[in-house]
């Protein structure tokens, strides 16, 4: 098959996946689920976020989605686009699995801007028998037969490229980074998620490995055009961090390098990594000469259950943002038993700061311009339970600030019905946060850990707290003390209730409380 041939093709595909959209959105009927200012598929599957940059005056979002289901399958690239990274408009599908090295998925990968062109740097996968691979794509067997009782699966960097933003060509001379390439003692199967960036002019390359003995990586290239690319080095924590790292990426701010990867099977340490898969940031510097990377601090990014594979952009006003995809592995997943056709969201986007040696999250300013309606409420007491229904609702920003003066225990209820809500709960005497979801008809499972509803961390309830909380119909993110902890999480009521109440077994006394509905 010729190059022309292999364009019609692709866009024959191209148009098949997206009439599987198009039908996956029809019969997607069930909507009582679905967010109101997050990113979500029109119908279907959605994990990682991909791609994520400004290009011809607009940020693009890609994501891995599979289009024919509500469940993962062979990834294909579904791509959105806005103006303020809060409103967004979904284009036809971007990049579908079907050449030999990308045969069996479009995984994870990043955008950038060439001239005037974007680039799209993925994964290719392939996990079949190999000599199915060469026998349908017509190519020369290296050692003819001796393969074929075996399955095959290798993973490959490849490239795609557009000048309008909108049709996209995989580059016909792909894989851009072959097995041969990879150093020894990392599996070619686990050889994912190229994030790719521009330094003086020399293009950089960060990809997630696993090692032969079952340790987490990364592996840094380098290249003088963005197309062919050398190996420069690698980094890892060892054991003790996880058996795979994905979806890394590696950026300046604030006068540092930020290397954020999300390590598979983290063990859990206290109330940390309490995820089977965790998402962590590391804080150091980076030698673009050698590729060493010197560790100064490392942190969790997020201490809620649904938060993995972040990939961050520069905005056009120069502030470091990041998204990521809000679920998570191992669930037994509410939105597929109950049939509602689609599956999968991201979270809000986070402006990324440095601050006494810790990165910080918060939310990205062009939200404010969709709030409306404020209430607030000054200096007063909690103490028992307090009701006000104006509080109430399932789509909307709570900021308080407050002090437990006399109090142990002061618990925050959202989405309460009369059997359900989601509480975040807060005890002076270990001086610890809690968030837990357990009370809802549709509870979200892990399929790894049983009874797995809460998660902690430690905060100092000695002092003032304030709270930034962001509801959005089925999701909530909780931002604490300007973003210095972060807790994400999904959660299904069947009850639907909007109701937001407050607890306190002695007095709390609140400063500030503020609501918004977000529209």
């Amino acid at each position: 098959m010729n190059h022309t041939e292999k364009k019609e093709e692709h866009m024959k595909q191209i148009r098949q996946a997206n009439e599987a959209v198009a039908a996956a959105s029809e019969s997607a009927k069930h909507d009582e689920y679905r967010l109101q200012y997050h990113v979500m598929p029109p119908g279907g599957w959605m994990n990682d976020p991909n791609g994520h940059v400004h290009f011809k005056g607009e940020y693009h979002l890609f994501y891995q989605h599979h289009p024919y289901s509500d469940k993962w399958g062979p990834m294909h690239w579904g791509h959105a686009v806005s103006s303020d990274l809060i409103k967004w408009k979904h284009k036809e599908i971007a990049l579908k699995p079907g050449q030999f090295y990308d045969k069996n998925g479009i995984f994870s990968g990043s955008g950038i801007q060439v001239g005037n062109e974007h680039w799209l740097y993925y994964t290719g996968h392939i996990d079949k028998y190999l000599d199915q691979v060469f026998d349908e794509f017509n190519l020369k067997r290296p050692n003819p037969g001796s393969e074929s009782a075996n399955p095959f699966i290798r993973q490959v960097q490849c490239l795609a490229k557009s000048v309008d933003g909108e049709n996209y060509q995989k580059y016909e001379n792909n894989p851009v980074i072959e097995t041969e390439q990879i150093p020894a003692g990392i599996k070619i199967e686990d050889f994912r998620d190229p994030k790719v960036w521009r330094h003086e002019g020399t293009f950089y390359l960060v990809v997630g490995a696993r090692s032969t003995d079952e340790i987490g990586y990364v592996l840094f290239y380098v290249s003088k055009d963005g197309i062919e690319w050398d190996y420069l080095n690698q980094y890892s924590l060892g054991r003790d961090y996880g058996t795979v790292w994905e979806c890394p990426d590696l950026f300046e701010l604030d006068g540092k390098h930020v290397l954020l990867f999300s390590p598979q099977d983290k063990p859990r340490v206290g109330n940390s990594f309490e995820n089977v898969h965790s998402t962590i940031a590391l804080i150091g510097s980076f030698d673009y000469a050698t590729g060493d990377f010197t560790l100064e601090h490392g942190q969790e990014l997020d201490q809620g259950f649904d938060f993995y594979a972040p990939q961050s952009t520069l905005t056009k006003d120069g502030k470091r943002v990041l998204i990521a995809w809000m679920n998570m592995w191992d669930i037994d997943y509410p939105l597929h038993k109950l049939d509602h056709g689609w599956n999968g969201s991201v979270t809000l986007p986070r402006q990324l700061t440095i601050k006494n040696g810790k990165l910080l999250q918060t939310p990205y300013h062009t939200i404010e311009k969709y709030k409306q309606f404020p209430v607030e409420f000054n200096d007063f007491e909690v103490s028992g339970e307090y009701k006000n229904s104006a509080l109430n609702g399932n789509c909307q920003q709570i900021d308080i600030e407050f002090v437990m003066t006399n109090s142990d225990k002061f618990v925050m209820e959202f989405f309460k019905g009369e059997k359900e809500n989601i509480s975040l709960n807060f005890n002076k005497t270990k001086n610890e946060v809690t968030l837990n979801r357990i009370k809802s008809e549709y509870r979200i499972d892990s399929l790894v850990v049983k009874n797995d509803y809460v998660r902690s961390q430690s905060l100092d309830l000695s002092k003032k707290v304030k709270l930034s909380i962001f509801l959005d119909v089925s999701s909530i993110e909780i931002f604490i003390n300007g973003g210095e902890q972060v807790f994400t999480s999904l959660f299904f009521s069947k009850e639907l209730s909007e109701g937001v109440n407050l607890h306190s077994n002695g007095t709390v006394y609140v400063e500030k409380l503020t609501k918004w509905e977000i529209n």
